[in-house]
């Protein structure tokens, strides 16, 4: 006999958001030249007080250009002395068609494979990339 577990739509959303999450810190940690691993920050924006998080998709279009973005600063080892991010950084916001802007949005300097979903949308990745390709 299974086990039901009662989660719900905020309980997947926020397991969802913290396994792309999870992922991609995995993902943004790099070697250094000595052989050693260098953290580095999360892929986020803002955007209209909103925070979105970067995602990989693929086969979406762009749509308008909103307006400017900010990338957080990012600081990861404040007392390195190292040049750090420590001022947010200005992008522009695109639109992805058939897509809400306050679900999901593309960044100009983003690679071609990364979409930016809202943190604090309702809607999962899954569902933001069935959007996308019945659109």
């Amino acid at each position: 006999m299974k086990a039901i577990h009662p989660i719900g739509r905020t309980g997947m959303v926020w397991t969802l958001l913290g396994a792309v999450l999870g992922t991609m810190s995995v993902a943004c940690t790099s070697s250094s030249d000595d052989g050693e691993s260098a953290s580095s920050c999360a892929y986020l924006v803002e955007y209209q007080d909103r925070t979105y998080a970067g995602a990989e998709t693929r086969d979406f279009t762009i749509g308008d250009e909103f307006g400017t973005a900010t990338l957080p600063p990012c600081d990861d080892t404040p007392s390195d002395d190292s040049d750090g991010q420590t001022t947010s950084t200005p992008t522009t916001a695109y639109a992805i068609e058939g897509v809400d802007p306050s679900m999901a949005i593309a960044l100009e300097q983003a690679s071609d494979d990364v979409i930016f979903v809202n943190v604090d949308s309702d809607k999962t990745l899954p569902e933001i990339k069935q959007l996308i390709h019945s659109s």
